[in-house]
């Protein structure tokens, strides 16, 4: 039985959400001009923080516990920041720090150390060395690991045989003892050869290396515990590749991004074959690209002309944004260093290693994701029965993707001239962007439902309606 004070109540609560979607409603007209076209503000760097290290390889991002690694090989140490750029500890005793590989759990990094012929463990909690494996690869510039990647359940790492060849070995660390396999993927590189994986991919690693001249890249399974080589191809890309510098796999591990010094653009190749698959908009000089879990882009350049950090979406071959370094003096310039880009995982902010030319002055530079323009599309029949389902789909679109996880808000307003409504439900986001929801309208005339997304760290606040004609059943 319904009594004058659940009525009492109901009224009320109804005139909260009336006043919450009004005033949802005002501020989606205020930003509503702002979010029409898909290219987002140009974005600036957040902060920028001074390197104490004068050399770098590698970065990895902890975002567990919010920290970015950084490899100083030339001063055997890894340094490692908060997510400002601001320096929390310098990791000494990692003789020749070169490349890094972080666990799942972000419970420990990996780091090849070169002039050591080892590998070192360090727990990213504590900041302290924990273990140390022999690769037996011996020691020194043409012997020792520089590269690691995880995949397959096994640590991989490139290493040198000599002044002319390069191999892979691998890390297995799941039995009583550790077991060390060296002398995988012989008589494809010259050097040691970059790896590059994705944890959405996990039998896939990718190797790249570069004499100064072409470039070669193979596509390896490892699932069956060794690099079974799938594709090789030397001097790819339209451009060609001299001097690689940088690569990394898309989230699906179907395509490989090359950073080539030599080549005019960043180019991007089919893992499945190596063959050419795409080009990105960026200019002469490629030397750094990173990829975040949605599939965007990072794609960055040594030069002073032309943006230094461009962003493409998945699939995407013209950037949305960009960034320009600015430069320190009129006989200086502010250049990103091979390899100097990586993603937060969540794909909300970018780090870049820059150096300002003519010196050997580092800095960690915190570039935040700016919020893209987001649309909201709403469709449902033009007319239904009351009393019965009704089913609204819909989908939200901008230049990068979604993910998992996100929801948006359904209101009614029953009578679209009073501009009245109310918070019915939500609906889930799939990572495509598209959604459903399912209403049982009860009172005859137009009603109008509209769909909010109240944005995240990539993505501005949007919303999209449509109105429907409700029947007598």
């Amino acid at each position: 039985m319904i009594t004058a004070i659940d009525l009492l109540m109901k009224e009320a609560n109804d005139q909260v959400r009336t006043r919450q979607f009004v005033a949802r409603a005002a501020l989606s007209a205020a930003v509503g001009l702002s979010l029409l076209g898909l290219r987002a503000d140009p974005a600036a760097a957040d902060t920028v923080g001074p390197l104490p290290i004068g050399s770098y390889r590698d970065m990895a991002v902890d975002a567990v516990h919010q920290q970015v690694f950084l490899s100083d090989p030339f001063g055997d140490s890894v340094l490692v920041t908060d997510w400002t750029g601001q320096v929390v500890k310098r990791i000494g005793g990692t003789d020749g720090a070169w490349g890094f590989a972080l666990s799942a759990d972000s419970g420990t990094l990996y780091v090849a150390l070169r002039d050591a012929g080892a590998i070192a463990a360090i727990d990213t909690a504590t900041l302290e060395e924990t273990a140390r494996y022999d690769t037996g690869t011996g020691a020194g510039a043409y012997a020792g690991p520089t590269s690691l990647a995880l995949a397959g359940d096994k640590l991989w790492f490139g290493y040198s045989l000599d002044t002319w060849r390069g191999a892979i070995g691998s890390l297995d660390l799941g039995g009583a003892q550790p077991v060390v396999t060296r002398d995988q993927g012989l008589d494809t590189f010259r050097g040691s050869p970059h790896l590059t994986v994705t944890p959405q991919a996990p039998d896939t690693l990718v190797a790249a290396e570069s004499d100064g001249n072409t470039a070669a890249v193979a596509v390896y399974d490892v699932s069956a515990g060794r690099a079974d080589a799938q594709a090789r191809r030397v001097d790819p890309g339209p451009d060609g590749c001299s001097s690689l510098q940088d690569l990394a796999l898309t989230p699906d591990g179907r395509q490989v991004v090359i950073a080539c010094a030599g080549a005019h653009r960043h180019q991007v190749l089919r893992t499945a074959d190596l063959a050419d698959d795409g080009v990105l908009t960026t200019s002469w000089s490629p030397d750094a690209v990173a990829v975040d879990p949605a599939g965007t882009v990072a794609a960055g350049v040594y030069g002073p002309s032309g943006p230094d950090v461009r962003l493409f979406a998945q699939g995407a071959t013209t950037a949305y944004t960009d960034w320009d370094f600015p430069a320190p003096s009129d006989y200086a310039d502010t250049t990103l260093v091979p390899g100097g880009l990586a993603w937060s995982p969540d794909g909300s902010r970018i780090f870049a290693v820059t150096e300002t030319s003519g010196t050997s002055t580092l800095s960690l530079r915190v570039l935040d994701h700016p919020r893209v323009a987001t649309a909201v599309t709403v469709r449902a029949p033009a007319s239904s029965p009351r009393n019965q389902d009704l089913t609204l789909t819909g989908k939200l679109e901008a230049p990068v993707g979604f993910g998992a996880g996100n929801t948006v808000d359904i209101w009614r307003i029953d009578d679209p001239t009073a501009g009245e409504g109310m918070l019915i439900g939500s609906a889930s986001v799939a990572a495509d962007g598209t959604f459903t929801y399912t209403d049982r309208p009860r009172a005859k005339g137009q009603v109008q439902y509209t769909v909010q997304y109240y944005g995240d760290a990539r993505h501005a606040y949007a919303y999209g309606s449509v109105v429907v004609d409700v029947v007598a059943d």
